[in-house]
């Protein structure tokens, strides 16, 4: 039984050595933005001025659209725009004399059902052999 405690002796030598290292890391905080995120004297950057619609929730008497992570209604104002109008789509702001329209998916055109047509180039397949 002796026997069985003196062999354990430098298996915890080894394991308390080494936790030394382990212990003298440092521990960042999850909740801090990433470097480049934050400034040289130490405030967050300024936000970049692309807004970005990332979904619409349309309903009954209710069209909400969620814009850089803020539900935002029509009469509400970003900066100095204010929403006009929400679409299934887009969001469309006023500033004073301009007009700009925030898009759900920026690089896609969506056609009303039952006008897009087949090219005219396609061949018809001719029918398997069986």
């Amino acid at each position: 039984m002796a026997y069985g405690v003196n062999a354990a002796w430098p298996c915890v030598l080894a394991l308390v050595s080494g936790t030394g290292e382990c212990l003298a890391q440092a521990l960042s905080d999850p909740m801090q933005p990433p470097a480049f995120a934050v400034a040289p004297g130490g405030e967050s950057a300024p936000a970049p001025a692309a807004l970005v619609l990332q979904s619409t929730l349309l309903s009954k008497g209710r069209r909400i659209a969620m814009i850089d992570g803020k539900p935002m209604k029509v009469g509400d104002k970003i900066g100095t725009a204010k929403i006009v109008a929400i679409d299934a789509t887009s969001v469309t702001l006023r500033d004073s004399e301009t007009i700009r329209v925030l898009k759900l998916y920026q690089d896609v055109e969506i056609a009303k059902s039952g006008t897009a047509e087949a090219p005219a180039s396609r061949k018809k397949m001719p029918e398997a052999r069986r």
